[in-house]
């Protein structure tokens, strides 16, 4: 069985697994990425851009209310944020 991603606007956006062919399963303007080999494996929400090593998957940087904090008291800290 192969698993898949669909990736919209550099998002995973979709993961589908089958043993079916894509082409025959889906609208050919949906964008699929066999996914199967990738380690570790891609997530919903995660970044995917093509370049010249091919596709190259990173989890999506969530920035949380402890982060924003943490940034505000580190600016006020050092006197920036005055």
């Amino acid at each position: 069985m192969r698993t898949y991603a669909r990736i919209v606007k550099n998002t995973v956006v979709e993961l589908f697994s089958t043993e079916g062919n894509m082409a025959e399963m889906f609208h050919p303007d949906l964008l699929w990425v066999d996914i199967t080999d990738v380690t570790p494996a891609p997530q919903l929400e995660w970044t995917a851009n093509f370049g010249t090593l091919g596709w190259l998957y990173s989890p999506h940087e969530v920035v949380g209310p402890n982060n924003t904090l943490k940034a505000l008291a580190k600016k006020w800290l050092t006197g920036r944020g005055r």
